[in-house]
């Protein structure tokens, strides 16, 4: 099967600064289909070349391409009440500054596609004990 078809695929993220964290916040993804990776590494490119035009282009392009196969989060704290931050795709620029975004979170979308057999064990059993 096809990882991009496969429903219980899952590949976790995280950040180069929070890896060595207990609970990492975690940036949880879905198998990206070869559009897809084309779109992160079109973006990542002209990012790279400093052809995108203005600050608040160059900010739309990373936000957007980092939600491409975006499903979910975990482990994601309001710094001011302690809170979990519920997984909204329309919220990553507000966990992410722009740096964190483009060059580490972008560029483990790219290097990260292909889940371990672990990975998908876990995303295996995740699935089994949703209710659902």
């Amino acid at each position: 099967m096809p990882i991009y078809t496969d429903p219980t695929a899952r590949i976790d993220i995280v950040l180069d600064a929070d890896k060595d964290m207990e609970n990492p916040p975690t940036f949880i993804y879905r198998p990206l289909n070869g559009r897809e990776w084309r779109k992160v590494a079109e973006a990542y490119d002209t990012l790279q070349s400093g052809k995108v035009d203005g600050m608040v282009a160059q900010l739309d392009a990373i936000y957007t391409t980092v939600a491409i196969g975006l499903k979910d989060w975990r482990n994601m704290f309001d710094p001011d009440t302690g809170e979990p931050i519920p997984f909204n795709i329309n919220d990553v620029d507000l966990l992410l500054n722009p740096i964190e975004a483009s060059t580490d979170l972008m560029v483990k979308i790219l290097g990260a596609q292909t889940p371990t057999h672990d990975d998908k064990k876990k995303s295996e059993l995740q699935v089994a004990s949703e209710p659902g």
